[in-house]
């Protein structure tokens, strides 16, 4: 593994040519600054970019007034929907959908046993979260505004702590931070497998082409 950035990660996403991550970091009188970076994997290089570069990376070419009504953009999740449009949720399981204009047109918490769900994965009109507190991740009909599948469970040690979902390639992956491993699940069987195991929690996966890349405990890893 090739650590990347071993500072406070706010938010991490994948582009074209590697990695976009936030950095939080504290300024002399206490106050907190928020910047924006670039990791090029071909040539191993951290470089500076603009914030409408990481937004526009992020919630696509209607970004200005996606960020602007959010407020907070970097600590939510977001993701292009089947028809052009972005959904974003946050940890609390916070939800907001932007057409593709980017105006804000419905807003729900999405839970289960009112526990938050957070992170989103796309698989045609539905989405996968995970769901921490009840070791699971559930699959969301957005037509049907409900949940209409779980994996796991309390009782289960399918997964211990999930705090991220993402799907490539026809499968989900699972982030857990408690066993400190990543989990794979088919979408065409639902079948679960252990994918990578760490020494320590990991919290967000992202794959750009055949490039691999975790946070963890200890920074953000090329794999």
């Amino acid at each position: 593994m090739i650590k990347v950035v071993s500072l406070d990660i706010l938010d991490l996403i994948g582009f074209p040519s590697g990695i976009l991550f936030v950095l939080k970091e504290n300024q002399d009188d206490s106050s907190v600054k928020v910047s924006f970076y670039s990791f090029d994997v071909a040539t191993k290089s951290i470089a500076t970019v603009t914030k409408n570069a990481y937004l526009l990376t992020k919630f696509g070419s209607s970004y200005s007034p996606i960020a602007r009504q959010l407020g907070d953009y970097v600590s939510c999740d977001a993701a292009k929907l089947w028809n052009g449009q972005i959904f974003v949720i946050y940890s609390t399981g916070e939800t907001g959908i932007f057409d593709e204009q980017g105006n804000l047109i419905k807003t729900t918490d999405i839970k289960y046993r009112e526990s938050p769900a957070r992170d989103v994965a796309v698989e045609n009109n539905f989405i996968w979260s995970a769901v921490p507190e009840l070791n699971l991740i559930i699959k969301y009909s957005l037509l049907q505004n409900r949940v209409v599948m779980r994996i796991g469970g309390e009782t289960s040690d399918t997964f211990s702590y999930p705090v991220s979902v993402c799907e490539y390639d026809g499968y989900l992956y699972v982030c857990n931070r408690d066993s400190q491993r990543i989990s794979k699940v088919s979408l065409t069987d639902f079948s679960v497998e252990n994918y990578k195991q760490f020494d320590e929690p990991v919290y967000k996966y992202i794959k750009v082409d055949d490039n691999e890349f975790v946070i963890l405990d200890s920074g953000v890893y090329l794999l």
